[in-house]
């Protein structure tokens, strides 16, 4: 689903008797309702024009499905002019990540205005480009404008925006949609200085955690269990179904309890790349395949708390460490690491490269060859990286990191795919895992 089709599937029309506005929706992780979020207003109507009205009274209609939405219950925030519906589930909402605040990005908002009166143009919605400028984290606000101005000769900013009230701010990333807070007033009330107000996703949340509702965390973030089926698919023989038998302790984890123990790092450090791809399949296959082969080798799992996997080497322990990467070539990505992440690799370190569309020829880099690699490091890398006082040429700066492609244990694993006993090929298969582990190739 491209970009553009996504803000129509997430945008409804919100009314509510005199009063008229738009609002978002979202999955949050249940099947037994959803969300629509828009300005408080839009229901109880304004300072000047106040209005009371019944739960019966809200209606909200989805033009993209051609049908209504049936309100189960609403929230308002107790200081801001926001409010969250709970409604009957709908399916099929795209799933949608949040994300904070920020400065100078481009965002957009997709809604109901007024202004589109006319039996053919009405239902259509329109799409608004818009500029973030400043942030109010103490009031929770954020300040936008719209690219191109909206006013007119004939038609005032408060005129043409009428009705746009509630529409999602969302963050555009390639095709992903980050939705960053709700549309909810003019700065001025007249439109002076084309300025947009918002209130941020915090703010949402803070309605949801007092009524004891999901937050907003989209579904792919809170299961393994859909990308435990699809893992393991290209295995052969039974290798598929004893991986998958191996994979029944994952399930005390969820993906976003590594999203939140590190954050923007996913232990190699934050890049735009990963939080784009947060809903990426092929990340979450990644980790549900090392965390396995971790599981398999170990007998333990990481803490939810605490999320680092270590294992015993025979001389030492070192960390084992995911990186999910753009570069179609390992060496490209060692290099880029070293350059720009290089606070952030310790000693003896295993990192198990993910990348999202490649099967690259080279699928490990023991010491020795990285060494090798970083020596390829050109000039003007090699003087950034002077400037912090690391000598790349110096043996004793490459701290013996290691690299291996998470593919290269399906590679390894094809070896038995012929043995028929289960509990041979456990025990093969284990053995192949610890051995990548301690004597990368």
């Amino acid at each position: 689903m491209g970009i553009y089709s996504k803000y129509k599937e997430l945008a409804v029309e919100v009314n509510c008797g005199e009063f008229r506005g738009s609002g978002c929706m979202f999955q949050p992780f249940t099947n037994d309702y959803s969300y629509v979020i828009t300005a408080r207003h839009c229901l109880e109507g304004t300072d000047e024009t106040p209005q009371t009205f019944k739960k019966t009274d809200i209606e909200i209609v989805s033009h993209s499905r051609g049908s209504k939405i049936i309100v189960i219950d609403y929230y308002f925030h107790k200081k801001y002019d926001l409010v969250v519906i709970k409604t009957e589930y709908v399916e099929g909402i795209p799933g949608t990540l949040i994300t904070v605040p920020k400065e100078n990005k481009d965002v957009g908002l997709y809604g109901y205005p007024n202004i589109l009166s006319a039996d053919d143009t009405a239902q259509l919605g329109q799409y608004l480009e818009c500029k973030t400028y400043f942030n109010y984290p103490q009031k929770n606000l954020i300040e936008f404008r719209a690219i191109p101005d909206v006013s007119n000769l004939i038609n005032s900013v408060n005129s043409t925006l009428r009705g746009f009230s509630g529409s999602g701010i969302y963050l555009e990333s390639n095709d992903n949609l980050f939705l960053m807070g709700v549309f909810t007033q003019l700065k001025e009330e007249d439109g002076a200085f084309d300025a947009l107000l918002g209130y941020d996703i915090s703010a949402i949340n803070e309605i949801l955690l007092e009524n004891q509702l999901q937050l907003l965390i989209p579904g792919e973030l809170l299961n393994f269990e859909k990308y435990i089926d699809t893992a393991f698919e290209s295995n052969e023989g039974y290798i598929k179904s004893v991986l998958k038998m191996n994979t029944k302790p994952l399930l005390d984890l969820v993906p976003n309890d590594i999203v939140k123990s590190f954050n923007e790092k996913l232990y190699i450090p934050y890049n735009s790349f990963i939080e784009e791809e947060l809903l990426n399949h092929r990340l979450w296959e990644g980790w549900v395949s090392l965390l396995t082969y971790y599981y398999m080798d170990t007998s333990t799992l990481p803490n939810k708390e605490d999320f680092k996997l270590v294992r015993s080497n025979v001389a030492y322990n070192h960390n084992i460490k995911m990186y999910f990467t753009g570069n179609k070539r390992i060496s490209a990505c060692i290099m880029d690491l070293f350059v720009n992440n290089y606070d952030d690799l310790e000693i003896n370190d295993v990192i198990v490269i993910n990348t999202k569309n490649s099967n690259p020829g080279t699928k490990s880099f023991n010491k020795d060859k990285t060494k090798r690699i970083l020596h390829r490091i050109d000039y003007a890398d090699k003087e950034k990286l002077f400037e912090k006082g690391i000598d790349i040429d110096e043996p004793e700066t490459l701290k013996d990191v290691e690299f291996i492609h998470i593919d290269l244990f399906q590679d390894i694993f094809s070896e038995h795919d012929e043995i028929d006993k289960r509990s041979i090929l456990e025990e093969k298969l284990k053995e192949s895992i610890k051995e990548v582990f301690n004597n990368v190739p």
